[in-house]
């Protein structure tokens, strides 16, 4: 006749016991053990630590110096401490608008006294067109091409 072992296990058992009851593995009796060894057992649950392992803070620091690739001792490269980069402040000033001419072109051409040109719409300074508009591969281009060509 087969005993049934789960009449005399308690109702409330841990995923490790309901694992060993599952698989049919033989259960460590923990106080027999430690009284063969003169070992004093005790078994507890481990409290929740608040050591939680951190990451350096990598926001920007308010120091006047950062790490950076450079000499150290006896030229030996290594990390040293610079001076932080100043940022330039952004010119929000409407630039003067340059004058532009759209031309059209044939070709792919580069002319070394006034510059290059490639195959469709190219946008050249008034100088820079006078001298391309010589060239028979290229013509200047309308304002509705252009629109046309760039989607506006």
């Amino acid at each position: 006749m087969e005993e049934n072992n789960n009449a005399e296990q308690p109702q409330e058992l841990n995923a490790w016991e309901k694992y060993k009851l599952e698989n049919n593995q033989p259960s460590t009796n923990v106080e027999a053990v430690a009284q063969e060894n003169n070992v004093e057992a005790s078994v507890s649950e481990v409290p929740e630590s608040s050591d939680a392992i951190t990451t350096a803070d990598l926001s920007a620091s308010s120091s006047d110096t950062v790490q950076a690739v450079g000499s150290i001792e006896n030229g030996v490269i290594g990390v040293a401490e610079t001076p932080r980069p100043v940022k330039k402040a952004v010119n929000d000033s409407p630039t003067k608008s340059k004058k532009t001419v759209a031309i059209y072109s044939t070709k792919n051409v580069s002319w070394s006294s006034v510059g290059k040109v490639y195959r469709g719409y190219n946008i050249v300074t008034p100088e820079q067109a006078e001298k391309w508009l010589t060239r028979s591969h290229v013509r200047l281009a309308t304002p509705e091409e252009v629109a046309k060509e760039f989607g506006n």
